[in-house]
């Protein structure tokens, strides 16, 4: 075989490769991203890069820079692009920090954060992957900071390996269950409380997902001193209000908002005020490992754990409508509409986004292995040009013959 036969047959393989890996790719970005993800972010040591904390009781005060008013209050590491949905979904992106300081710029108002009238169905049509009596796991829950607590209830800010959040994990999973819902709420420790807990934390996330959960849930709580800052009274009763948190740094992230979204919007309607907002950080916390991964703020370790405990229950009894779980056995559930992968429409959107990446990614290896080949750009195009006049062109015209000579032989028949 001459070396333009080579590289003809190369250009159809890989064509031919990106066909057969993205259709199943669509199907199963989940599962891909569960173990492909995994072995490249810990190989690389990216796991854990930005997640950080302040120390308990420092926290930063997120302001408008045009008229001073604090947006937001966290006490993670806030960096420049980070972003904020506040309450009234109006979104702000940082610019510049200073100290214990970040100061953003509004950019507008959330309006893809709205109710829509299918959600009122019954089961809630939110575009989201439905489940009806799968007898897997269906949510996944776990604590990469197994040593968060409550003050006073607990006594302390931190308890090695059994924080008071496991209290409110068991809270949010014991409502869970008793709609019907599968799940695994795993305490599965992760201490020290440092940069690399969401490192160890990984191995938990990654064992869940082998179940195949629909959600994935790290729970958490903050560490603003202020408790009034998550104090909330929710339908009649006082708890602490719930922050969704989505890392900005992983392939999922337009999923993983997309879901946010959704929930928050879902939760406004019919839990109004249980939800702080959504805060958008720098990091990976995880999510690139499922299109429905969130980080839960359950208060802030000066909260009472009770309310915490309240605020957690209200969420988790709104949840599995959002992600229209209906346990076997209950009349009336259906699957709802998903797109032909079991993604919903924004879901889908990121998929094929993904997709998009790893065909463009491929797409330039190639380009460079003719580079390589050719030792010039001019020599790729020289090459493309020759496989497109002779090549293929003698493939279309031994068709454009034989179909010629068909009548002939109709003709001698």
């Amino acid at each position: 075989m001459n070396k333009r036969m080579q590289i003809m047959m190369g250009v159809l393989l890989l064509v031919i490769g990106v066909v057969i890996t993205s259709i199943p790719l669509a199907m199963v970005v989940p599962k891909v991203q569960e173990t492909a993800a995994y072995s490249l972010f810990d190989r690389l040591g990216l796991a854990g890069g930005y997640e950080q904390e302040l120390k308990t009781g420092e926290y930063m005060t997120i302001v408008d820079e045009k008229s001073g008013r604090v947006v937001d209050k966290t006490a993670r590491v806030v960096y420049v692009g980070d972003e904020v949905i506040n309450e009234s979904n109006r979104q702000y992106r940082v610019t510049r920090v200073r100290g214990n300081m970040a100061y953003s710029r509004m950019i507008g108002k959330a309006s893809d954060i709205t109710w829509k009238e299918e959600w009122g169905t019954v089961p809630a049509d939110t575009g989201v992957e439905a489940a009806v009596g799968l007898g897997t796991t269906q949510i996944g829950i776990y604590h990469t900071h197994s040593d968060e607590s409550y003050v006073p209830t607990d006594g302390v800010e931190a308890k090695s390996a059994m924080g008071g959040i496991f209290d409110v994990g068991t809270a949010l999973a014991s409502v869970l269950k008793s709609k019907g819902v599968s799940v695994i709420d795993d305490k599965t420790p992760h201490e020290p409380h440092d940069a690399n807990a969401y490192h160890r934390s990984r191995k938990t996330a990654v064992k869940l997902m082998q179940k195949r959960p629909l959600a994935l849930l790290d729970i958490h709580r903050d560490g603003v001193p202020d408790p009034s800052f998550y104090n909330k009274n929710v339908e009649g009763k006082k708890v602490t209000q719930v922050r969704l948190v989505v890392g900005r740094q992983n392939p999922n992230m337009a999923t993983n908002l997309a879901f946010a979204k959704t929930v928050k919007a879902y939760m406004d309607k019919y839990k109004p005020g249980l939800i702080k907002g959504i805060y958008m950080g720098r990091g990976d916390y995880n999510q690139d490992l499922s299109p429905r991964a969130l980080l839960l703020e359950v208060g802030t370790h000066t909260n009472d754990k009770y309310r915490a405990e309240k605020g957690a229950s209200i969420f988790a009894d709104a949840f599995p409508s959002i992600l229209k779980i209906t346990p076997a056995g209950v009349p009336g559930g259906g699957p709802g509409k998903t797109s032909p992968f079991g993604l919903s429409g924004r879901e889908a959107g990121s998929a094929w986004k993904t997709i998009g990446w790893l065909i463009g990614i491929v797409l330039i290896g190639g380009a460079a292995f003719l580079f390589i080949s050719t030792g010039s750009i001019k020599g790729i195009r020289s090459k493309v040009g020759e496989l497109g006049k002779t090549e293929f062109a003698s493939l279309f015209g031994l068709r454009k013959t034989n179909r010629k000579r068909s009548p002939k032989r109709n003709k001698q028949d």
